[in-house]
């Protein structure tokens, strides 16, 4: 009986290490709830801010100044270390010459990045300006092949792109039950997202916020595999009392 539950309890099957297992096999398409630009700038975000004028010299001028304030990031989700970028100060602002402080805290990047070309179009004819959110960052914890702390260098991380980094759920890593913990409204809230169905793509948890947690949940066969071999000093210390039972019987 004991061997039989081992057996039972201690097998990982096919279905337990696939993604999606309820994906229809002739699906060509998914909707996906596009969330990423929901996200907005906060005080110690890390920005990558670049102007490009067609017909204004000044640009330089902007550009020599972000390359002179850089703040240098780095990180271990599996990329070389990201380029620098300006940080928003502690009023939610970063400072550009000529236009001076821009608040930039409270708006999505998109939002952001019209509000400062319309303010640098003020000064530069022609002007465009790319925006970047350089500070996105998630822990991925658990049964994961490599756990800790994943830089990454844009703000559209889907919940699959963060564990590619953490190298991928292990063997033993329980699909059905990820944990999402997520600061809202000053409280931490626990999601529980199952990869196996379809419709993790369609979630919004899919999207990550920075800052997010993941933790992937050992399955059960991890502790009967650490416990094996305490069940094997066990079973084996019933089977060398019953074999001395037997003799003794006789």
């Amino acid at each position: 009986m004991l061997i039989a539950y081992v057996v039972m309890t201690g097998c990982v099957t096919h279905k337990n290490l696939r993604y999606l297992t309820d994906l229809p096999g002739d699906t060509t398409s998914t909707s996906v709830i596009d969330s990423s630009n929901s996200y907005r700038l906060k005080p110690g975000d890390v920005l990558y801010l670049k102007v490009v004028s067609s017909t204004d010299s000044k640009m330089e001028l902007f550009n020599q100044s972000l390359t002179n304030n850089q703040v240098g990031v780095s990180g271990n989700g599996g990329q070389a270390n990201l380029f620098g970028g300006n940080l928003i100060d502690q009023y939610g602002d970063i400072e550009l010459p000529m236009v001076g402080l821009i608040k930039l805290s409270g708006l999505t990047l998109k939002e952001a990045e019209k509000l400062v070309n319309s303010r640098m179009s003020e000064y530069l004819t022609y002007v465009t300006v790319t925006l970047k959110l350089m500070s996105f960052r998630v822990s991925v914890l658990g049964e994961v092949t490599n756990p800790g702390i994943k830089q990454i260098d844009r703000a559209n991380v889907t919940l699959l792109d963060a564990l590619s980094y953490a190298g991928d759920l292990t063997d033993l890593g329980n699909r059905k039950k990820v944990r999402l913990i997520r600061r809202e409204n000053n409280r931490n809230k626990v999601y529980t997202i199952d990869m196996t169905s379809m419709s993790m793509l369609s979630s919004e948890f899919y999207y990550l916020r920075p800052d997010d947690v993941l933790y992937v949940e050992p399955l059960r066969y991890k502790v009967v595999k650490v416990n094996s071999p305490t069940i094997a000093l066990a079973f084996s210390a019933f089977s060398i009392t019953l074999a001395i039972f037997a003799v003794l019987s006789r």
